[in-house]
């Protein structure tokens, strides 16, 4: 099995926590740890693939679109609505600088 997710980064306080998951997406808070999860199932051979730089690559690219295609956008989807994506799309990005947020691979076989 393989899957990627977005996860918070590791040894966060509560409060980094918390902003973890405003600026992340919704299922970025997890109440246990993806290897638990997958050990709990009996998944084994557990291999974990950091991919944050290729997300924060990705992120950034998906705002300078938005920004180099704002009036369309807008066009196609109102101003609110371009504003709601460009507020979440730079909290993306300022949650993967300050490390609340990270992409990861994993692959892990059944036993």
């Amino acid at each position: 099995m393989a899957f990627l997710t977005i996860e918070p980064g590791t040894d966060l306080t509560p409060a980094q926590r918390r902003r973890a998951g405003r600026v992340g997406p919704p299922s970025v808070m997890l109440p246990t740890s993806y290897p638990s999860l997958l050990r709990s199932a009996g998944f084994v051979d557990v291999e974990i693939i950091d991919l944050t730089a290729e997300y924060r690559i990705t992120q950034q690219a998906k705002f300078d679109e938005a920004e180099r295609h704002r009036d369309e956008l807008i066009a196609l989807v109102g101003v609110d609505e371009h504003e709601e994506g460009r507020r979440d799309r730079r909290n993306t990005l300022d949650g993967i600088d300050a490390g609340l947020l990270r992409r990861r691979l994993y692959v892990a076989r059944r036993r």
